[in-house]
């Protein structure tokens, strides 16, 4: 099993998608149903890199009737450092 840094997500395939999904997020939290209307993408490809981004601690997912993802503080700085 490989130790994957956050540096690593940048390099790994799919990036701008994450990022997109990110940039939506920014605005306040969402379901992944949500996001893939908003970006015009497949649902489970917004689950995937959901996933992803989770276990690279940018997004939280907050449980209720739905799964709502949120961003992380990190995730906020890194849009930032973006711009």
């Amino acid at each position: 099993m490989s130790i994957l840094k956050i540096d690593d997500i940048f390099e790994l395939p799919g990036w701008d998608t994450r990022k997109r999904i990110m940039e939506e997020l920014r605005s306040g939290p969402k379901n992944a149903y949500e996001l893939a209307k908003i970006l015009e993408l497949n649902y489970s490809t917004v689950r995937y890199h959901l996933e992803l981004l989770q276990k690279f601690g940018l997004v939280n997912v907050k449980k209720g009737k739905k799964y709502y993802y949120e961003l992380t503080k990190t995730a906020l700085q890194i849009l930032n450092e973006e711009k």
